[in-house]
């Protein structure tokens, strides 16, 4: 039993790290690590416990991932307190968002683009060959990222049938 333990402590914590590798809370890694590994729906409860957190932050994290579809709450007849478990193809849904926000960049670089068209100086053609190279860069990106999507989904199908 205490390698299971073990081997969850790290994978909690490894998870924690990936997160805030990737600028985002570490305490929403170890509840991801938590759930990808946990084969039963936890409480909130059984989350504060395994953690050792508190239960305040550990409650606004799990309303966050599951805004994000990462996690879903389920009902357990008989049972009132709420209980999370990791939403089905929870990297896929991950890999979504991340993809959200890299199409922000697109915004972006059409925005001060436009902006920059207006203006007539050579600070403004500088800015406005920037903007281009983003555009085309993040344009770029999210036809390769579609197609990634496409092909994760399929295989996606052929792991979980």
């Amino acid at each position: 039993m205490e390698k299971n333990i073990d081997l969850t402590q790290q994978i909690v914590a490894d998870f924690a790290e990936g997160y805030s590798n990737f600028g985002l809370n570490p305490l929403m890694g170890r509840i991801v690590g938590l759930l990808i590994i946990s084969k039963d729906p936890q409480s909130l409860d059984d989350i504060v416990e395994q953690l050792e957190m508190s239960k305040g932050p550990i409650s606004q994290i799990c309303r966050r991932l599951k805004e994000r579809g990462l996690i879903e709450k389920v009902w357990i007849p008989g049972d009132r307190k709420d209980y999370y478990q990791a939403a089905d193809d929870i990297f896929g849904k991950a890999y979504a968002n991340q993809i959200n926000k890299m199409q922000d960049n697109i915004e972006i670089a059409e925005k001060y683009l436009s902006m920059a068209q207006s203006m007539n100086s050579e600070d403004a053609e500088f800015i406005k060959q920037q903007m281009k190279l983003m555009k085309s860069f993040y344009e770029l990106m999210d036809e390769y990222n579609k197609k990634f999507v496409e092909a994760w989904e399929e295989k996606h199908e052929k792991l979980t049938e």
